[in-house]
């Protein structure tokens, strides 16, 4: 970048106090601001699974404590007063009448639209780009993820004074007392602070629909598929590294083995709210297993406390080297390998190759095979297209392990759409049976009326015949036949009426059972798709319910496949990626515009 300019970011507005109190071990304490922020914040999680788990409530409690100036412990402080406010609160908000609440989201957009427009764009060599959150974090209750040993520990939000904003040297400074201005061109951040509780910086980037952001999404999918280009040398590399007599090549080589035939992530690169997280280069030998088929079995702990449990059948090259770096290790297995030093082995084969490239490679490759195996025509429904992206998407999702904690509503929603299945069906009997016995009673009708116009038919007949046989009988006596040539024209006349009718009788009803017929033909179709899509539905939360599969979407997926795989079959990728990464990858139609 040569220019970034922008007007700084938004800092929350200072908690304001309500004069609330709480009793320490029966002992009334009139709270300041910053502990009744606290106190509201802990009066909001009771009720709560968080409030029971020891180490969350042993933590706020230690911090509070500090606010405090005095030491309580679990169950030392009545909040009996704090949790009241925050019930008036939430039985205020739940009696507003909908004009009201109306009213109150009408007046909230504006007011973000307004700060949007303030703080949410910055412009980049005179490119307005958005930015992504613009709003830093306000002060909180840290949650972690997974079982992270710091949960329940007071976050405490920055202040303007503890924010350093990126602008170039040409860039008017945005009002405020902040920490510093720098100009940092190589950098897409802008603005960072140092995290109260982890020590770490903190930034606020460029949206993900920055054109920034965009080529570098492009890079790493490319690097994905330079991976694939080269997968065969990669590997010939690593093999031929396991038997090195260097132990550290041979401990690198080993790591990226397990990365390339596990999927699993390189084990040093964890963000600041996770727990004590492992991959493959900071395995212990407590999370391996070497079991009596000569399989080995992994137990750990990955991202976000998502346990992986493998096992797999490695060459003996691996074993040997498994056993051995475990036999000699202090603490991890590989000891002195990091993500940098497989990033430097990986480089030795092709430039810019990374661990984290294998997880990108092998989700898009998952999910291309899935959908070319899949079966799909043009013709065929959106919903059975969208399925098998979805079930494409799983296929990235299990090899990147991206499990999930069930939702507590999955049971009660899956059972809403099994009973709607069981509706539909019903549903459908009930109509189809009132179209066949409408057309019984058609059938009844149209007999009837059919029966009396051949019954009249036969009588015209037979009187025809009647007057036939006594103008023979007159013409053989030399009698006149005139009348009687006349009565016998208007019995014929009569005759092809009544024919005429039962023709026009035959016709209409083979016109309304054909109309009945075709609306159970469209009930059918109409009900066996209704029913097709729930099915669908079903399979997949039940498929899908151990699994997330957004993040593989967002940062495994490359969207060209999706985008390519839809021209072919007639579906829209955005059919299927959230409006969100619609926005993030953009650049697949701009580039096929550019290519096409």
């Amino acid at each position: 970048m040569e220019r970034l300019i922008h007007n700084g970011v938004l800092v929350p507005t200072k908690y304001e106090a309500k004069g609330l109190r709480v009793w320490v071990r029966g002992v009334e304490v009139r709270l300041t601001s910053e502990q009744e922020e606290m106190a509201v914040a802990w009066a909001r999680k009771i009720g709560t699974p968080y409030v029971e788990d020891p180490v969350f409530a042993g933590n706020f409690h230690r911090d509070f404590s500090k606010k405090l100036g005095i030491e309580v412990k679990p169950g030392d402080v009545d909040y009996s007063e704090v949790l009241r406010e925050v019930m008036r609160e939430r039985e205020y908000r739940a009696r507003l009448t909908r004009e009201e609440r109306k009213r109150l989201a009408e007046e909230r957009r504006r007011i973000r639209e307004e700060r949007k427009e303030l703080y949410g764009y910055a412009w980049v060599d005179g490119i307005r780009m958005e930015v992504g959150n613009y709003t830093v974090e306000p002060s909180s209750i840290f949650m972690g993820r997974g079982n992270h040993p710091r949960r329940g520990s007071w976050k405490e939000g920055p202040k303007e004074e503890d924010i350093e904003l990126n602008l170039s040297p040409d860039a008017p400074r945005p009002k405020g007392n902040w920490k510093a201005i720098v100009w940092d061109p190589d950098a897409m951040w802008i603005a960072r602070w140092r995290d109260k509780l982890s020590g770490r910086m903190k930034y606020v980037w460029l949206s993900e629909s920055s054109y920034l952001k965009q080529r570098r999404e492009l890079e790493k999918f490319e690097k994905a598929r330079e991976l694939g280009n080269n997968i065969e040398r990669v590997k010939r590399h690593i093999f031929e590294n396991l038997s090195s007599k260097d132990p550290k090549r041979r401990k690198t080589a080993t790591v990226c083995y397990l990365i390339d035939a596990l999927k699993i992530r390189v084990g040093d690169e964890k963000d600041e709210d996770e727990a004590d997280t492992v991959g493959a280069s900071t395995l212990r030998p407590e999370h391996l297993t070497f079991n009596e088929d000569g399989t080995v079995t992994f137990d750990f702990l990955g991202k976000d406390s998502i346990r992986h449990l493998i096992t797999a059948r490695l060459p003996e090259e691996v074993v040997r080297n498994l056993k051995e770096f475990m036999a000699e290790a202090r603490s991890t297995i590989f000891e002195g390998v990091d993500s940098e030093r497989v990033s430097e082995f990986l480089n030795e084969v092709h430039q810019g190759l990374s661990a984290k490239v294998f997880r990108t490679f092998y989700a898009t490759s998952a999910v291309e095979k899935e959908l070319m195996r899949r079966r799909v025509k043009e013709n065929d429904p959106k919903y059975l297209k969208r399925y098998i992206a979805i079930m494409a998407n799983l296929e990235a999702a299990k090899i990147c392990n991206h499990k999930r904690a069930i939702p507590k509503n999955w049971e009660s929603s899956l059972k809403k759409k099994v009973e709607k299945i069981e509706k539909l069906k019903i549903e459908y009997k009930k109509l189809e049976k009132n179209l066949k016995e409408k057309m019984k009673e058609i059938d009844v009708r149209f007999k009837d009326r059919l029966y009396k116009k051949v019954k009249g038919l036969n009588e015209e007949r037979r009187k025809m015949d009647e007057i036939k046989e006594i103008i023979e009988k007159r013409r053989i006596e030399g009698k006149s036949i005139d009348s009687l040539k006349e009565r016998l024209i208007k019995k014929k006349n009569n005759v092809e009426n009544l024919r005429n009718s039962i023709r026009k009788i035959k016709n209409e009803w083979g016109v309304y059972r054909k109309r009945v017929i075709n609306r159970l033909d469209e009930l059918k179709a109409r009900y066996r798709k209704k029913l097709e899509e729930l099915r669908i539905q079903v399979e997949i939360q039940r498929e899908t319910r151990d699994y997330n599969l957004g993040t593989s979407l967002k940062s495994y997926i490359d969207p060209r496949v999706y985008y390519e795989w839809g021209e072919r079959i007639g579906y829209s990728w955005r059919e299927y990626y959230p409006a969100t990464l619609q926005r993030k990858f953009s650049w697949v139609e701009a580039r096929k515009t550019q290519t096409g």
